[in-house]
């Protein structure tokens, strides 16, 4: 199957979950700042549009069972749980992020810096910054 057709596979996937579109910006939103803080990050352009498509491919995609046998006063207990995830390949990963990062720019150039400036007040900076004193 073509990697477009894959992708809008996956993205149909994400409607049918119930994904709400503002967890999806949220996500686009969390990962440009954690890349954009990150001084030993790739600051490429595919590189970020690879790691939302991987937070959005996991979040309606794989295979999950869940086992469960009545204990000794007849209740259902959890026994096991299995969750596979398919492979994500390059070229559907990015077809998935290009789609969803480009209508998210406006909130990205918006609110980056906010969000930045408010993960700092709650939980200080990065640790490599701080362990090379460049707070």
């Amino acid at each position: 199957m073509p990697a477009n057709k894959r992708a809008r596979i996956a993205l149909a996937r994400l409607r049918v979950a119930g994904i709400k579109p503002e967890r999806i910006v949220a996500i686009v939103l969390a990962v440009t700042a954690l890349i954009e803080e990150d001084p030993g990050s790739h600051r490429t352009k595919e590189f970020r549009t690879v790691q939302i498509a991987k937070a959005l491919h996991r979040l309606a995609s794989g295979y999950h069972r869940v086992w469960e046998l009545p204990d000794e006063r007849g209740r259902l207990r959890k026994v096991a749980e299995l969750h596979a995830f398919p492979r994500s390949s390059g070229p559907v990963l990015r077809l998935i992020g290009r789609a969803v990062e480009q209508p998210c720019e406006w909130a990205v150039e918006k609110h980056l810096s906010a969000i930045l400036a408010l993960k700092v007040k709650r939980y200080g900076r990065h640790p490599v910054l701080r362990a090379a004193g460049l707070e």
